[in-house]
């Protein structure tokens, strides 16, 4: 069990970060900061280069836009751990789309009669992998 471990840990880079990656953080990295999803953001110790490492799988959607401006070089200013500016400013979660989640529109009542909302049946049919 621990070499399976070992190997999956040596050889796939779609878990979090390899060896590679985390050997090279270690040499020329510092850590800058980390959101609330669990990913560290890094930065070269020359200010060259950034980069983050995810917390479990890694997928791009997974960033919030606060890092994702601050990794692009949009933003210098790194982020607050809550960046939340108004009250009507929901937290992101990555993208949905696919997942349970996903936001499935609801039926549409202007101008229909009671009896048609009754009997309607909608068009949308969300897809779902075989």
């Amino acid at each position: 069990m621990v070499v399976k471990s070992l190997l999956k840990y040596l050889f796939t880079w779609w878990n979090g970060n390899t060896v590679g990656t985390k050997l090279y953080t270690f040499l020329k990295g510092k850590k800058v900061g980390e959101d609330y999803l669990g990913n560290s953001y890094f930065e070269s110790k020359n200010l060259e280069s950034r980069w983050c490492i995810y917390r479990d799988q890694s997928e791009a959607s997974r960033i919030s836009p606060e890092w994702n401006s601050w990794l692009r070089y949009i933003s210098n200013t790194v982020p607050t751990s809550d960046n939340i500016t108004y009250e009507w400013q929901k937290r992101f979660d990555g993208n949905a789309t696919g997942l349970d989640s996903a936001y499935k529109p609801s039926i549409t009542r202007v101008g229909r009669s009671k009896e048609e909302l009754e009997h309607y049946q909608s068009d949308y049919k969300a897809w779902k992998p075989e």
